[in-house]
């Protein structure tokens, strides 16, 4: 029996979100940017912008000056989270295999279905259709064999429409079709696609295997199977265990390790505070990065002993982090995700907080300096979020920080007079 993946693309998610809310965004150019810095990133363009000239990834300015009257929106991310639980709430109606793969991108499986909503084709009408009326968003829909195949025929009927690819006609389906739709046509394969004249799915089929070997590599054999519309990848629903999660859009794209690891200490604060109020450790943590042409990085490591305190977070995210970021290409996205949480009493050692744990430790302060103990870090910890709790969140920083929050002023390397610094 030949499976039916359904693909649901609501482009421009979170302007579509944002529209359910506010009426007179309906029809105009908007644009979805960070708050606080003059050249901020586009984070995503209406259709109206986008016919415009504006994308993704465009500094403000710019796409200013291509549509002066678009309407500039900041992030409401608890807005579109609910928005995103909506829709998996409603998609998970229909099928228990439901995946998220991007926000405003969803997978669904709805292979084996066919006795309880009919053909895999009506499901996908009455879903599109449920969507809209309950919703208010517009999706494009594509449904095929394979989640290669559904991404793209969702993709290219954008902004409303369902399209169907019959089973077997896959290749035919892709062969006109540009050959950057393909996931393994990123990055340094595009160029070297674009040195062997390859522009479409068919051209890059009248290279034998052997050629695309010789090309590419083992990424030859890659590219080979996703231009026949060959996927066997399962669509695999979220993590069902509790997960801690912290996420930070950044003011503007960059590539600078300072920027870059404040960002990261200042998520390691806040998972660790979250962890210790449930008396919990994370025993695996994964960081991901998304890149300023929304390509997608993530790595992860499980954490033996589970650790909770923020210095300790931070090391091993760093280090996970360090190893994510492959490319040379910006950070405009930055997670840190908390897997594996193990409510558990905290484990006392004979000789009190000063038991060094080397294992767990790591090197947890910037700089190469000494690591630091585990029993340390969690006591330290928790006398800050005693301090915090009393005093409020900013009586008490990180010398990280303070290059953030009190940037190129005279005196920005000392704490102002009402808080205290932990460097």
């Amino acid at each position: 029996m030949s499976r039916s993946v359904l693909h649901v693309d609501i482009a421009a998610f979170p302007i579509a979100v944002e529209r359910v809310i506010e009426a007179r965004l309906r029809g105009r150019p908007v644009v979805l940017a960070p708050p606080g810095s003059a050249r901020a990133p586009v984070l995503a363009a209406s259709s109206e912008a986008a016919r415009e000239g504006v994308r993704a990834g465009m500094p403000l300015p710019l796409a200013l000056r291509h549509c002066p009257g678009v309407v500039v929106l900041h992030p409401n991310e608890p807005l579109y989270r609910r928005a995103t639980g909506a829709l998996l709430s409603l998609l998970g109606g229909y099928s228990p295999l439901v995946e998220p793969a991007a926000p405003g991108q969803t997978v669904v499986d709805l292979t084996g279905t066919a006795r309880l909503f009919g053909a895999a084709q009506d499901a996908a009408a009455r879903i599109r259709a449920e969507i809209e009326t309950r919703l208010r968003l517009k999706p494009t829909v594509g449904l095929a064999t394979s989640k290669l195949v559904s991404r793209v025929a969702a993709r290219l009927i954008r902004p409303d429409g369902l399209c169907d690819v019959f089973p077997g006609s896959e290749a035919p389906f892709l062969a006109p079709l540009p050959v950057g739709l393909l996931p393994a046509a990123r990055g340094g394969t595009r160029e070297r696609l674009s040195d062997l004249s390859v522009a479409r799915v068919a051209d890059l089929l009248r290279f034998s295997p052997a050629q695309l070997a010789v090309a590419f590599g083992t990424q030859g054999e890659r590219l080979r199977c996703q231009a026949l519309g060959i996927d066997a990848s399962p669509v695999r629903p979220p993590e069902t265990a509790p997960a801690i999660v912290e996420e930070a859009t950044l003011a503007e794209d960059t590539n600078e390790d300072a920027a870059l690891l404040r960002a990261l200490f200042a998520l390691s604060e806040r998972a660790g505070a979250r962890l210790r109020r449930l008396g919990a450790r994370a025993r695996r943590l994964r960081v991901t990065l998304r890149h300023s042409d929304a390509v997608v990085a993530h790595r992860e490591e499980r954490l033996e002993p589970p650790i909770a305190a923020d210095l300790l977070l931070f090391a091993a995210a760093r280090a996970i982090g360090e190893r994510a970021r492959a490319r040379r290409v910006r950070v405009r996205w930055i997670e840190l995700r908390c897997l594996e949480i193990a409510r558990q009493p905290r484990q006392l050692t004979l000789f009190g907080p000063e038991a060094f744990d080397g294992a767990a430790a790591g090197e947890a302060a910037a700089g190469g300096g000494p690591p630091w103990r585990a029993g340390a870090a969690e006591t330290l910890a928790e006398a800050v979020d005693r301090i915090r709790g009393r005093f409020g969140a900013a009586a008490i920083v990180a010398g990280r920080m303070f290059a953030e929050r009190l940037g190129a002023r005279p005196g920005a390397g000392r704490p102002g007079a009402g808080a205290r610094s932990m460097s």
